[in-house]
């Protein structure tokens, strides 16, 4: 999409390295020599990190909740409107597949939020099970929804600026739906974002008109995700790890029903 080059060329004028992922998407990895001034910000005002290579798969139906709950690890159901929550697609042997994070934005509707790299997995594994169920699939990238983070104790105050109410998930820039959900990196506030694409340019324009807002890349966001003692996927666990290996045993609920690879979790737990 243009917008893509958009905004990759303010990544670029900033002598960034970018990665490329799915459909042309580019992720920031890391700036020449800005290293120290984004974790400073990180710790002392806020970061922007585009995360526009984030497949956002929505999931809407009065099935949706029921057939994502078979699906993954975590309890989906008990998600209130408005809260995101880390989960995971594992195997029939309960390996690890996908990471995954899961906001519920609105009551018959949950978006699946993918790492970089692994939307179009993600989506053919839903598409496949898919069968009868009473929902619809849509991948908002394509024209409607991108992914965008505010990270560090400024994040709330910079994004209020633009429009956004505290404890509110819906809210307009520019006349169009924004949708942000709270959600900590360990202790570093985050606020996830999932902006129209349609003025995803201004608004990152705007933020960082703030003198304490500036982007960030993959490297310092690495380095405050391992201070905070947080795992990243296919960097500190694969394919070859149950969850418990990669000390996420907390993205498992043990109190639903069934969903993929259950039985060897469920082993290793009462063992």
């Amino acid at each position: 999409m243009e917008i893509y080059k958009i905004i990759d060329e303010l990544h670029l004028n900033l002598g960034c390295r970018i990665q490329e992922f799915e459909g042309g998407a580019g992720l920031p990895t890391s700036y020449s020599d800005r290293l120290a001034e984004e974790i400073n910000l990180l710790l002392h005002g806020c970061g922007l990190f585009d995360l526009k290579a984030c497949w956002l798969i929505a999931l809407k139906g009065i099935d949706a909740g029921t057939f994502l709950q078979g699906m993954v690890t975590s309890d989906v159901l008990q998600l209130e409107v408005g809260e995101i929550q880390s989960s995971l697609i594992c195997s029939n042997k309960g390996k690890i597949t996908h990471h995954l994070e899961i906001f519920r934005s609105e009551k018959d509707e949950w978006i699946v939020i993918c790492d970089p790299g692994e939307g179009r997995a993600v989506g053919t594994i839903l598409d496949n099970f898919h069968i009868r169920e009473d929902l619809e699939l849509r991948l908002l990238n394509s024209g409607e929804m991108l992914r965008i983070d505010l990270s560090g104790p400024d994040a709330e105050k910079i994004a209020e600026k633009l429009g956004y109410f505290r404890d509110k998930i819906k809210w307009t820039f520019e006349g169009e739906l924004v949708l942000t959900a709270k959600f900590n990196l360990g202790k570093l506030p985050r606020l996830i974002n999932l902006v129209y694409a349609g003025v995803l340019q201004k608004f990152i324009e705007q933020i960082l008109q703030n003198e304490k807002a500036d982007l960030i890349g993959l490297e310092a966001f690495d380095e405050m995700r391992c201070l905070e003692g947080v795992p990243r996927s296919r960097v500190d666990y694969g394919r070859d790890n149950f969850p418990q290996e990669a000390g996420l045993g907390d993205h498992i609920s043990f109190d639903k029903g069934c969903y993929i690879g259950q039985e060897p979790h469920a082993r290793m737990y009462h063992r």
